[in-house]
């Protein structure tokens, strides 16, 4: 799975053939032995991914990789979003949020990562504080982008364990093929209302408020991450 950039950003710049969407919601289970997880927004925007069991190990540590490296650079994104942007209402940060990843010059960060491995039809991309999860078929219907906030799945960390210990639970006991399987845990997915009728119970102001204070504390004792040699990609700057 290829990741990482470091870039002068070029706002504006859209997407054509791939469906992009900031995710807000996450929601991740396991189905005939992959993790599935459907990712989107309250107003219907969602991906729905599997993860089929063989690609679960290098997955998740590429996840955590991606989600220190893109901790180093999110806490001064998110303050400048908020200090910069005007917020109208408790919905009025993520949707500040969304706009400006939008428009953050993800398909350039996209095609230098094509570049580097592209037949990969799953890789996790860190640009702007953020984890960008690039998806094609069998992983996805269609070709897709899903940016997520670092935080998210460090709160989603012990779901996302038990869904992959499920998933190769499941596997071990198939005889099918993995992208067989994939393929069914896609279509289950895919049928099911979003957003879910039953919705969690959102935090209080001060509850997130509070959460978000430690995480930003635990990110300032913990030690720089170093991205590994060869994970940077090389983009063509702005001029100032």
């Amino acid at each position: 799975m290829a990741k990482r950039k470091k870039t002068r950003r070029q706002p504006g710049a859209g997407f054509t053939d791939r469906r992009t969407v900031v995710v807000d919601m996450l929601e991740i289970g396991s189905a005939h032995g992959s993790v599935t997880m459907r990712a989107g927004q309250d107003d219907g925007q969602l991906v729905c991914i599997v993860l089929p069991a063989p690609v679960l190990p290098s997955f998740v540590e590429s996840l955590e990789h991606a989600r220190l490296d893109a901790e180093e650079e999110y806490w001064r994104v998110i303050q400048h979003i908020t200090t910069s942007t005007p917020v109208n209402g408790p919905g009025g940060v993520p949707r500040a949020v969304e706009k400006w990843l939008l428009a953050q010059n993800w398909s350039s960060v996209l095609a230098a990562a094509g570049e580097k491995a592209p037949t990969d039809s799953l890789a996790l991309i860190t640009h702007v504080g953020h984890i960008g999860l690039r998806l094609a078929p069998p992983y996805t219907a269609g070709k897709a982008l899903a940016i997520f906030d670092p935080l998210q799945f460090q709160r989603v960390e012990l779901k996302l364990l038990h869904a992959c210990h499920a998933a190769h639970e499941q596997a071990v006991n198939s005889s099918a093929h993995p992208m067989e399987t994939a393929a069914l845990a896609l279509r289950d997915i895919s049928s099911r209302p979003w957003p879910p009728p039953a919705q969690p119970t959102l935090p209080t102001q001060e509850q997130a408020v509070a959460y978000m204070q430690g995480r930003y504390e635990a990110f300032q004792r913990r030690s720089p991450y170093l991205r590994a040699d060869g994970n940077t990609l090389n983009l063509p700057s702005e001029s100032p």
